[in-house]
C-alpha cells in the first residue's frame, strides 16, 4: 500500500525539528559557550574608546567590559546595551585619555581635550565645544551601532550553525532508527536533507504549511470544475 505524501505536514514536521534544534542550542549555551560569540568585536571597539588612564573617569575599563559582557551572554535588548554602552564611554572620557579617545574617533585632540577638561572642572562649554561634544557622541554611536550590529549577526549565523548540524544528526540519527535495512543509504539521505532544511524552515513552517495546503485545494478545486 503506497503512501500519501502530504507536503503540509511534512513541512510542518521538518520545522518543528528546526525549532527543536534551536531550544537544544538555546539550552546547551553555558556548555558551548555560544552566548559569548561576537563579544570579542564589541571589547575591542569599547577598549578603544575607553583607553585607562591614571586617573579613570567614572567606571574603569575592565569594570566597563565586564558589565557590557554580562548584558550581552544575558541577551539584554540590543538597544539597550548600546545605549548603556554609550554611557559608559562617554561617562569615562576625561582630560587623562582624551588625546587617545580623539585618534579612535577622528576627532580634534585639541578640541576634545579642552571638552574634557571642561567637563572634569564641572565648567559651562563655550564656542564650538558644545558641537565638539556632538560630534563625539555621534561617532561613538556611529561605531557601536556597526559593531553591536555585526556581533550579533555572527552570533545568529553561529547559532543557525549549531542548530543546523543539530538537526543533521537528529536526521540522520532518526532515519537510521526507522530504516529497514533495505535502503539505508537513501533513508540516510533523506535524514540528511530533512536535518538541512530544518533551521531554514523553522521560522516559517506555519506560514509555509499552510499556504501548500491552500494552493492544494485551490488547484484540486481547478481541477474538479474541469
Amino acid at each position: 500500500m503506497a503512501l500519501q505524501f502530504d507536503p503540509g505536514k511534512a513541512v510542518t514536521a521538518i520545522g518543528a525539528l528546526g525549532t527543536a534544534a534551536f531550544g537544544l542550542v538555546d539550552a546547551t549555551k553555558q556548555v558551548t559557550q555560544v552566548n559569548h560569540v561576537g563579544f570579542k568585536r564589541i571589547a575591542g571597539t569599547v577598549k578603544s574608546l575607553t583607553p585607562p588612564s591614571t586617573i579613570p573617569n567614572g567606571m574603569s575599563q575592565r569594570q566597563i567590559v565586564a558589565t557590557l559582557e554580562s548584558n550581552w551572554v544575558n541577551g539584554t535588548e540590543l538597544g539597550n546595551q548600546k545605549a548603556i554602552a554609550k554611557s559608559l564611554i562617554k561617562l569615562n572620557l576625561s582630560p587623562a585619555n582624551a588625546q587617545q579617545v580623539a585618534q579612535t574617533t577622528g576627532l580634534d585632540p585639541a578640541a576634545l581635550q579642552n571638552v574634557a577638561d571642561k567637563m572634569a572642572a564641572n565648567t559651562p562649554l563655550t564656542g564650538n565645544e558644545p558641537d565638539v561634544l556632538s560630534r563625539f557622541d555621534f561617532v561613538v554611536t556611529a561605531l557601536l551601532d556597526e559593531t553591536y550590529q555585526c556581533a550579533d549577526q555572527m552570533y545568529r549565523n553561529t547559532t543557525r550553525m549549531l542548530a543546523m548540524f543539530i538537526a543533521i544528526l537528529l536526521g540522520v540519527f532518526a532515519a537510521i532508527a526507522i530504516s529497514n535495512n533495505q535502503d539505508l543509504r537513501g533513508d540516510v539521505v533523506i535524514g540528511l536533507i530533512v536535518g538541512l532544511l530544518a533551521t531554514p524552515l523553522a521560522p516559517i513552517a506555519k506560514d509555509l504549511s499552510s499556504a501548500l495546503v491552500t494552493a492544494i485545494g485551490a488547484v484540486q478545486s481547478v481541477k474538479k470544475k474541469s
